[in-house]
C-alpha cells in the first residue's frame, strides 16, 4: 500500500458518492418492501457499483483505509454469514427461498463495500451524511405527502399508519430515527440553507415518526437522542435546537391523532381528504416555525451568557412533556400499574393510536418461542436461510400466519443455526467496537457527521432486535453502509496496487453473484409465461417455458407447477402427477407440495387413497392450518380410505 491517496475532488471520489446514493434513493424508494421484486434491479446495480470501485482500488485509482482488527473482522463475519447463508440451501427445507436470500447477503455485501470504499475518501463521513440527509429527508417528505394525498399511494385511503416508500412502518421509523440524528448535525451548520435543511429534516422526522406509531421507533429514536447528547461537544445547544424543531412538529402530530380519518384504519375517504388538506397546513406552519426558531433564535449567543436560563427552560420542557405524557396515560388507561400488569400479552395488537399505550408484543412472544423450537430441532445449519415461514408451520399453535419471527438473531438462530447466530453476533461486537473506534479517530471536524451515521447504526442495531430488518433493502442498505464508513474513516488510507488476474477475480465474482440474482429472476419470468400460455392451450410454448425454467432455476417450486398445469391442460394425468410428486421430493417438509398434490388426487385423478395420503403428510406437517376443516378434503378422503378406498 502506498501512503498517498488519490487528491479528494477526484473524479473517481465523486462517482463513488454520486454512486452510492443513486444506489440508496433506489433502496429506499424501489426496494420494494419485504424481499421485494425489485431486489434484483437494484442488487444488481449494488454489485456492479460495488466491484468497479474494488477494481478501481486495486488499480490505486481510489483510496482504501487500513482497517484496523475490528474492522476486519466485522467485514469477514459479514462475508462469512452470507456464505454460511448460501451453503445452507444444501439443507435447506426449502431451496428456493434460501437461495435467494443467499443473494440478498450479496447485496448487502455490496452496500457495505461502498460504505468502505466512501469512508477512504477524505472527509468520507461528512460526504456521505450529506448524501444520506438527502435521501431520507425525501423519503420522509414523500411519506408526509401520502398523509396530505392520501390517493397518492396504494391503500392510501385505508391504512393510516405512515409506511411509504418503504411498505412498513415500522421500517420507515427507523430511518425517521437516523433522519433526525443528521438534522441535528446539520443545524450547527454556520451556513443558513444548509441550516434551513437540517430543520426541515429533523421536524419531517419526529413528525413522521409519530405518524407512523411505531412503539420500537420510538424507543429507538429515544436511544438516538440519548447517543446524540452524550457524545456530543455541545449538549445544551442540541437539547435547545432539537426542542425548537420538535416542539412543532409534537404538535402537529398531537393534532393528528385526534383525528381518526388521519391516524386509524379504514376511515371514510371523504374525511380522510378533508383532514389531510387541514394536515397539509399544518405540517407546512410547523415546518416553517422550526425553521424561522432555528434561523431567528440566537442559540448559541443565549446558551454562552444566559446558560443557566437555557438549562432551566429545557428542563421544563422535558418535565412537562413527562407530566403531559404521563396524564394522557392515566386518562386513557387509568391506575398505569394495574393496566401494565394486565397489558404484557402476545396477541395481536390494534393497527390504531391505542396501541402506543397497549404493552402486547403483538404476536412476537408467540413468533419467537417457535423460533426457539424450530432452531431446537435443528441447532447447528437451521432449516436453511429465509425458511421460519414454512418450518414454524410444524410447531404453531394456531393458524396465525408469519414470514419472520420479528427478531434478527432469533431470525439467525432458527435459519442458519447457532453458527449463523454466532456469525451474526461476532458481526455485532466487531461492528460496535469498529464504529466506536471510528468515532474516536475521525476528526473533530467529521466527528458530528460520524455520530449521526453511528445513531443510524445504532437504531437498526435496537429495532432488529425486535423486527425483521434483515428482509428491508431500504433499511439494511442503508444501515450497512453506514457501517462501512465508520469502519473506514480515521484509519490510514493509501492506494493498492493489484495484477490484471487479481481485478478479473473482483469481477468473477461479482459475475457470479449477478446470476445468483438473476437467474430465479428470470425462471419467475418464465413460469409466468408457461402459465399464461396453459390457459391459452398452447401446451408446447408452455412446456418450453417451464422446461426453462426448472433449468435457470433448480430450485423452482413454481416451474414444477407449471410443468404440472401443462401436463394437467394436455390431458396427461400421469405427467401432472409425476411433476406434483417431484415437486414433494424437492420440498418433502413443504406442506404446500404435499397438499398440492393430495388436491390434485382428490379433484382430478379422483384417487382418494393417493389423496388421503397426501394430504394426511401435509397434515402432519401443518397440523393447525386453515385448511384442516370439518367435512373438509382430508375427511372425505379419510372416509374413503375407511370405506376400501386403498384395497381396490
Amino acid at each position: 500500500m502506498d501512503a498517498a491517496a488519490r487528491p479528494s475532488g477526484s473524479v473517481a471520489e465523486a462517482v463513488v458518492l454520486a454512486a452510492l446514493g443513486t444506489l440508496l434513493v433506489a433502496a429506499v424508494f424501489a426496494g420494494g418492501g419485504s424481499r421485494g421484486s425489485a431486489l434484483a434491479t437494484v442488487g444488481l446495480a449494488a454489485l456492479a457499483a460495488a466491484a468497479i470501485g474494488v477494481v478501481a482500488a486495486l488499480r490505486g485509482i481510489l483510496p482504501v483505509a487500513r482497517l484496523d482488527r475490528a474492522g476486519s473482522l466485522a467485514v469477514g463475519a459479514a462475508a462469512a454469514l452470507v456464505a454460511w447463508t448460501g451453503l445452507s440451501t444444501a439443507w435447506s427445507i426449502a431451496g428456493d427461498h434460501s437461495w435467494e436470500w443467499f443473494g440478498r447477503g450479496l447485496v448487502y455485501l455490496s452496500f457495505l463495500a461502498l460504505g468502505l470504499l466512501a469512508g477512504a475518501l477524505v472527509s468520507g463521513a461528512r460526504r456521505v451524511t450529506a448524501v444520506m440527509g438527502v435521501v431520507l429527508g425525501a423519503a420522509l417528505g414523500w411519506a408526509l405527502l401520502g398523509v396530505a394525498i392520501p390517493s397518492l399511494f396504494e391503500d392510501g385511503d385505508r391504512i393510516a399508519r405512515l409506511r411509504e416508500p418503504v411498505g412498513y412502518w415500522n421500517a420507515l421509523a427507523l430511518l425517521a430515527d437516523g433522519a433526525l440524528a443528521i438534522g441535528l448535525w446539520l443545524v450547527r451548520d454556520p451556513r443558513l440553507p444548509v441550516r434551513v435543511g437540517g430543520a426541515l429534516l429533523g421536524y419531517a422526522a419526529v413528525l413522521a415518526l409519530l405518524l407512523t406509531q411505531s412503539r420500537s421507533g420510538l424507543v429507538a429514536g429515544l436511544l438516538v437522542l440519548v447517543l446524540w447528547l452524550v457524545l456530543s461537544d455541545r449538549r445544551l445547544e442540541d437539547g435547545f435546537r432539537l426542542a425548537l424543531l420538535a416542539v412543532p412538529a409534537l404538535v402537529v402530530g398531537g393534532w393528528a391523532f385526534t383525528r381518526p380519518a388521519l391516524v386509524e384504519v379504514d376511515a371514510l375517504r371523504d374525511d380522510r381528504v378533508a383532514d389531510g388538506r387541514v394536515f397539509a397546513i399544518l405540517a407546512l406552519t410547523g415546518a416553517v416555525l422550526a425553521v424561522a426558531g432555528l434561523w431567528l433564535v440566537p442559540v448559541r449567543r443565549l446558551v454562552s451568557e444566559r446558560r443557566q436560563a437555557v438549562r432551566t427552560a429545557l428542563a421544563v420542557v422535558v418535565v412537562g412533556g413527562a407530566l403531559a405524557g404521563a396524564s394522557g396515560v392515566v386518562a386513557a388507561v387509568g391506575n398505569p400499574f394495574d393496566w401494565a400488569s394486565s397489558q404484557v400479552r402476545g396477541g395481536e395488537c390494534e393497527n390504531d393510536p391505542g396501541r402506543l399505550t397497549d404493552l402486547c408484543a403483538n404476536n412476537r412472544l408467540t413468533w419467537w418461542g417457535e423460533a426457539l423450537e424450530v432452531a431446537a430441532d435443528r441447532p447447528v445449519g437451521g432449516t436453511g436461510a429465509g425458511t421460519f415461514a414454512i418450518a414454524r408451520r410444524q410447531v404453531r399453535d394456531d393458524a396465525t400466519t408469519g414470514s419472520e419471527p420479528h427478531s434478527v438473531p432469533l431470525q439467525l438462530l432458527a435459519d442458519t443455526g447457532v453458527v449463523g447466530l454466532g456469525l451474526g453476533l461476532l458481526l455485532v461486537g466487531a461492528a460496535v467496537v469498529g464504529v466506536r473506534r471510528g468515532v474516536r479517530l475521525v476528526p473533530l471536524d467529521e466527528r458530528a457527521p460520524a455520530v449521526a451515521l453511528a445513531c443510524l447504526v445504532l437504531a437498526y442495531g435496537i429495532h432488529s432486535l425486535v423486527d425483521y430488518d434483515l428482509d428491508f433493502l431500504a433499511v439494511t442498505g442503508p444501515a450497512l453502509a453506514a457501517l462501512g464508513v465508520l469502519l473506514a474513516v480515521g484509519r490510514p488510507r493509501g492506494a493498492l496496487h493489484a495484477r490484471l488476474p487479481g481485478q478479473l477475480a473482483v469481477v468473477a465474482v461479482a459475475a457470479a453473484g449477478a446470476l445468483v440474482l438473476v437467474l430465479p429472476a428470470a425462471a419467475d419470468r418464465r413460469v409466468e409465461q408457461s402459465l399464461t400460455a396453459s390457459d391459452a392451450g398452447r401446451i408446447d410454448e408452455a412446456v418450453a417455458a417451464a422446461e426453462r425454467a426448472r433449468l435457470l432455476n433448480p430450485f423452482s417450486l413454481g416451474a414444477l407447477d407449471a410443468l404440472a398445469t401443462a401436463a394437467d391442460a394436455a390431458g396427461d394425468r400421469d405427467a401432472a402427477v409425476a411433476w406434483y410428486e417431484e415437486a414433494t421430493r424437492l420440498q418433502p417438509e413443504n406442506p404446500d407440495v404435499w397438499y398440492a398434490l393430495g388436491l390434485y388426487h382428490a379433484i382430478a385423478t379422483e384417487d382418494q387413497c393417493a389423496a388421503y395420503q397426501a394430504l394426511n403428510r401435509s397434515y402432519t406437517l401443518d397440523p393447525n392450518g386453515t385448511r384442516w376443516v370439518e367435512g373438509g378434503l382430508l375427511d372425505v378422503a379419510r372416509d374413503a380410505v375407511n370405506a376400501g378406498a386403498c384395497e381396490r
